[in-house]
């Protein structure tokens, strides 16, 4: 496979990473045997990255999907990343990633989701915790995820983050707070003092299935980019990306399955208390609370999740 390599800590490994947020509670809620097996098939046919997060919940199908991969671990970059604020909670988090993984080591771990620069502030306890297990060998590298382009860009030139996890798409869809061209610009700078960047929402949350192909190929091919992350859920999504990340033709029986797949964020309204919980959480403003009850703007929801969690009734779930 003529994959595009990039190079992560002497490691070499195509620049498509597996993204294991759309099998995971959060989304498709796919058992972890099934989601192992669809990621074992993913690193049999050549991919080496594998991204996840605490708040996923999909360790158990990582772990899964190594095991039955067959490759070994020291051949593979894994990341992750946590919420967490305290230095002890991050540490535990750090604990929690490598058992469930059943890993002794995480290649990347990153500040998850930071929505301001005082966000970031209130995390010093975990990034503090984050350094120390860098140090110790537990942790190869160090970053942030956001989907806000003014915090990435006064974060940008923070030396003591390696990686950035940016969105990025063709048409700049699921930014809270800037255009494509201001997110190109943040990107330059990170870029510019040695720093590296991997993509997000390449498809726009799911907004841009109706021209996959195009949009992936423009975060692929865009020298900004040194890696792509995109959840995969089924044997034909990894066929199809892979194809697409090696220029390969795509079938148009393919492609046309793959862009008519639907999801959306759906309210249980029965369970619905409407404590707005979901809506504070929210970054996209794709959810409110209206007369009592949860109410989706599918305009805006980017199918995250990251909602799904906060609901403390357990109303809202991607279908």
């Amino acid at each position: 496979m003529n994959f595009k390599m990039i190079q992560f800590l002497g490691k070499e490994v195509p620049q498509l990473i597996f993204g294991s947020l759309t099998m995971a509670p959060l989304q498709r809620n796919m058992p972890a045997e099934e989601g192992g097996k669809i990621i074992a098939y993913a690193l049999k046919k050549g991919l080496r990255w594998i991204d996840t997060a605490q708040m996923y919940g999909s360790y158990p199908h990582v772990r899964i999907g190594i095991e039955q991969s067959g490759i070994n671990r020291d051949e593979l970059v894994i990341s992750t990343k946590s919420l967490c604020k305290t230095y002890k909670e991050m540490e535990e988090a750090i604990n929690e990633a490598m058992d469930e993984m059943n890993i002794t080591y995480i290649d990347l771990f990153l500040l998850h989701a930071v929505r301001s620069p005082e966000d970031f502030l209130d995390r010093s306890g975990a990034l503090n915790a984050l350094t120390e297990a860098k140090r110790l060998g537990k942790i190869g590298a160090l970053g942030i995820s956001t989907h806000s382009t003014i915090c990435a860009g006064i974060l940008s030139g923070d030396e003591r983050l390696e990686w950035y996890h940016l969105m990025f798409n063709k048409k700049g869809t699921g930014l809270t707070d800037g255009t494509l061209d201001d997110q190109i610009k943040v990107i330059k700078e990170i870029k510019k003092r040695g720093a590296r960047f991997y993509a997000m929402k390449p498809l726009g949350g799911g907004y841009l299935k109706g021209m996959a192909e195009e949009a992936l190929k423009w975060v692929k091919d865009n020298p900004l980019v040194d890696a792509v992350a995109l959840g995969m859920t089924s044997e034909e999504e990894v066929e199809m990306n892979i194809r697409v990340f090696t220029d390969q033709a795509v079938s148009e029986e393919l492609s046309y399955r793959l862009s008519t797949i639907e999801k959306r964020l759906f309210v249980f309204n029965n369970l619905c208390i409407g404590c707005g919980e979901c809506e504070k959480t929210c970054e996209q403003s794709a959810i409110f609370v209206k007369e009592g009850k949860a109410l989706v703007s599918e305009e805006n929801c980017i199918l995250c999740g990251y909602c799904i969690p906060a609901c403390p009734k357990f109303a809202l779930r991607i279908i």
